[in-house]
């Protein structure tokens, strides 16, 4: 029988994964007959118990992209952001760092300015005593230098005025506008991953390239409480453009969630004078300008509904009409499903514009000449099935080339905008193969089923080369709904197969990347629709690989509606699974919707409304029809031991839905264990991630 791995060789196991590599950003410079590539990378660092951001430099032939060097890497986990002057060689960076003076760890945010390759300016944004935290997240967080590099532009916190007890007054000298008696009130914010972002501001701060800075170095933008600005980019010296996230009826949870009723504005930052572009029934998000054609285009949907959905390009003209770019779908272009272009996205012309999006069960680079509004698929470089566009600068792109079966590689290339659709780009290797161990090498498949409306669902398996007869099977549906599982490297998997399992993720109908159609199919049939048919794609690929795959072997592993997943299955199919690890799955959508960042989810997948009246929704009826929907509803049929993996500060998928689900597998004599972390949705850190799934496979063990 499989399974006889020890837990020295678990940990073995996750250390070898620890050392994959991904790719987060890259950019290009090119100076006379060479191009510099700067990329950065991130890696879980076990001895520091933290995920590291390191940056490399590939320095080529601009003629051939022969590598002349590659530069040793450097870690840069401190820079939270980074901005590039357009003129000159001078570069910003916010950058967190312990505070040596702060008695319970807390942090303090820098502001860097180089110039020349040296430390021009430096300064702590909060001696200015004129904001609050710099927001630093990859939602509302942007750090931009004006097109003459006067002013540097972020977001932060605004300052709220200082709260004091009524035990303090009378006492306490009391500081100008401090409000009495205030100290608890409750204050709404952005909820999962943003808690305590609740009102930002636009900042700007006067670039003095005298060797010292001015009191009045910054300077706070004037708006309205009701609605939080975000993603700004430059449009010129005196314009500033970016998206407004409306506050009325209230804050909903907004990562993961590009569903938000938002805005496009610009801003004149000397008169503050605001102009509107898109409707407020609408979404908008990832504005980018291209100065050279004067052209300005966003992403853009209808707001509420499912958190996720195709997101349609816009264009704003320079006479501010707003035209939505009307593409059309293919087999091989299902919609923008990305949430955001890349920084740099344009061709030089501005007629191009690169970005990245799912197709089915990939992921794939495409460019859209928005004049004419015809997509191509870019080619994949060799050895690849998918790619992520990471940087674009003048006639240069640069790609992660992506595979299941093999870690990320970084690939250069030149485009033809005048031929983009005749001319395949060929792509040049700038880190090697990045090849598996031949012991630890991974092979896949991938399956489609056609259902009726012509719409499909996909499921793709991973497995070891050479697997053993008896390969035991883990299920690990993603979560969402609307999210997909893509062709790019999975640490998770490669940690389970080389423990000898396969790993099997099934896009449901529901998934991105597979149509509107398909994906709207699945309110008010979630704990149904998408229950069968990953059951459906688990029975048909241990079918057809039945000469190893064991179907007496087959586990659930899975998170948030992932984890929702894999408790209905162990529920309705009792029998079937052999033991379930879950990471804060929803349980139980009547408990969560009152307390959830994201109470609009279940009344959306429970096909109720659009979520956009909460309130007139809190009948018996309601939290009926949830209840039906929900894994809870089969508790009693439950059979499979449960690992509960919990974060404590998750804001997402409250505790509380693991802690309800805990007690009653107790009640009815089900093996359950349940770990707490003092983390959020995601476990993402790094001793909370070794834990969980090292915890995980000897869970699968022992059930044994």
């Amino acid at each position: 029988m499989a399974l006889k791995y020890t837990l020295e060789e678990a940990v073995s196991a996750w250390r070898r994964t620890s050392q994959i590599v991904f790719y987060n950003a890259g950019r290009l410079n090119i100076q006379n007959d060479v191009i510099d590539v700067a990329v950065t990378a991130s890696q879980r660092n076990l001895a520091k118990e933290e995920s590291i951001k390191f940056q490399t430099h590939y320095i080529a032939q601009k003629s051939n992209f022969n590598l002349i060097s590659q530069t040793p890497s450097s870690d840069v986990s401190t820079e939270k952001l980074k901005a590039f002057g357009s003129v000159s060689n001078v570069t910003a960076i916010i950058r967190e760092i312990p505070d040596s003076k702060s008695a319970d760890k807390k942090t303090k945010q820098i502001l860097e300015i180089w110039k020349d390759n040296s430390l021009h300016n430096s300064v702590d944004l909060q001696l200015f005593d004129k904001h609050g935290k710099v927001y630093t997240d990859g939602t509302f967080g942007c750090l931009e230098f004006s097109p003459d590099e006067q002013h540097l532009l972020y977001l932060a916190e605004k300052k709220e005025p200082q709260k004091q007890s009524f035990l303090q007054f009378g006492v306490k000298p009391s500081s100008e506008g401090s409000k009495v008696g205030s100290e608890y009130e409750f204050v709404e914010d952005w909820g999962e991953q943003l808690v305590g972002k609740s009102q930002p501001v636009i900042c700007l701060f006067k670039v003095n390239w005298e060797p010292f800075q001015s009191e009045d170095g910054v300077r706070i933008l004037e708006a309205s409480d009701e609605w939080s600005p975000g993603q700004l980019v430059w449009c010129s010296n005196s314009q500033l453009a970016g998206v407004a996230w409306f506050h009325q009826p209230r804050r909903l949870g907004i990562i993961y969630c590009s569903n938000r009723p938002s805005q496009i504005f610009k801003v004149d930052i000397f008169s503050g004078k605001y102009d509107w572009f898109g409707l407020k029934t609408n979404t908008a998000a990832s504005p980018r300008y291209h100065s050279g054609s004067d052209t300005f285009i966003y992403l853009s949907s209808l707001a509420y509904g499912p958190h996720h959905k195709e997101q349609k390009i816009s264009s704003i003209s320079p006479d501010g009409i707003v035209q939505q770019i009307e593409t059309g779908t293919s087999e091989s272009y299902q919609g923008m499903y990305n949430q955001s272009f890349p920084d740099r996205c344009w061709s030089p012309d501005g007629k191009l514009i690169f970005f990245t999006t799912p197709c089915k069960s990939s992921v794939q680079t495409y460019a859209l000449n928005w004049e004419s509004s015809k997509i191509c698929k870019l080619s994949l470089p060799n050895g690849c099935t998918g790619s992520v566009v990471l940087d674009v600068f003048e006639d240069l792109i640069l790609v992660c080339g992506v595979s299941l079966t093999r870690p990320d590689q970084l690939f250069i290339g030149r485009f033809n905008s005048a031929k983009i659709n005749e001319e395949p780009i060929q792509w040049t290797c700038l880190t090697g193969n990045n090849e598996l161990p031949p012991t630890q090498s991974l092979a896949a498949d991938v399956l489609s089923f056609k259902v009726e409306g012509d719409m499909e669902y996909e499921a793709s398996l991973i497995f070891p080369k050479n697997p053993s007869k008896k390969t035991p099977l883990v299920v690990a549906p993603h979560g969402g709904p609307h999210s997909v599982s893509t062709d790019q490297f999975k640490a998770e998997a490669y940690f389970f197969c080389q423990l000898g399992y396969a790993v099997l993720l099934v896009n449901y109908r529901g998934s991105t990347g597979f149509g509107e159609k398909s994906l709207h199919s699945l309110l008010g049939k979630v704990g149904d629709q998408d229950v069968k048919e990953v059951h459906n794609a688990t029975l048909q690929m241990i079918e057809k690989h039945s000469e190893f795959l064991d179907k007496e072997l087959v586990f659930l592993f899975g998170g948030s509606h992932g984890g929702f997943l894999v408790t209905h299955l162990s529920g309705q199919y009792p029998d079937f699974y052999r033991a379930v690890s879950t990471r804060n799955p929803v349980i139980d959508m009547t408990t969560m919707f009152p307390i959830t960042d994201i109470a609009d989810w279940t009344i959306v997948e429970s096909n109720l409304g659009d979520g956009s009246e909460l309130e007139k929704l809190l009948e018996p009826k309601t939290f009926s029809k949830m209840w039906e929907l929900s894994p809870i509803r089969y508790v009693k049929q439950v059979k499979a031991p449960t690992l509960l993996l919990v974060g404590k500060i998750d804001r997402r998928v409250p505790p509380t839905q693991s802690i309800e689900y805990y007690r009653a597998l107790q009640l009815h004599g089900i093996k359950t264990r349940m770990l707490m972390y003092e983390d959020c949705h995601s476990l993402s850190q790094v001793p909370v991630d070794t834990d969980a799934l090292i915890n995980t496979v000897l869970w699968f063990q022992q059930s044994l």
